[in-house]
């Protein structure tokens, strides 16, 4: 009875040493391939709306395209820091997503000006394949985030 109860286990150990292990491996691969595109894809984005000053519909469209492609979905939060000099005191007014969106999908552009900030922020929501493993493996690491990267700066071209 002890040995079938050892070679039971034998069996167990050695299933997840030569397939979930492995399996894991090749998923965590995918996710840092996932996360390699999507640094890409924020980094373009945000470099040519810094270059041109402005975001337009499709360029919009196309970056949410190029984060589609790797099979995730993700949450994008944009923001623009609006730079305001008042009688020589400088602020900013901030603008969020869902403000800068409703001009995107009313077909209109969104301007910025030069001195203004634009950052991205984004987020995968869904849970990765990797991350299954990882919570049977791991038990109990229950996290979906795994895939993320914000990237921003300052607005050099003026939308005019």
């Amino acid at each position: 009875m002890e040995d079938s109860l050892a070679i039971v286990f034998a069996i167990l150990v050695s299933i997840i040493l030569m397939f979930l292990f492995p399996l894991l491996d090749t998923w965590e691969l995918q996710d840092n391939l996932s996360y390699a595109t999507t640094y890409a894809a924020v980094v373009d984005f945000v470099d040519t709306v810094r270059n041109v000053g402005y975001i337009s519909p499709e360029a919009y469209y196309n970056f949410e395209s190029k984060l589609m492609m790797t099979g995730n979905t993700f949450s994008v939060r944009l923001e623009h820091r609006k730079f305001i000099e008042d009688g020589g005191v400088n602020d900013y007014l901030n603008t969020y997503t869902n403000e800068i969106m409703a001009k995107l999908d009313a077909g209109e552009i969104y301007p910025l000006n030069q001195w203004d900030y634009f950052y991205v922020t984004i987020k995968n929501t869904n849970k990765t394949q990797a991350s299954v493993i990882q919570n049977f493996l791991f038990a109990g690491a229950d996290e979906t985030f795994k895939i993320g990267t914000a990237y921003g700066g300052i607005v050099w071209a003026r939308s005019e």
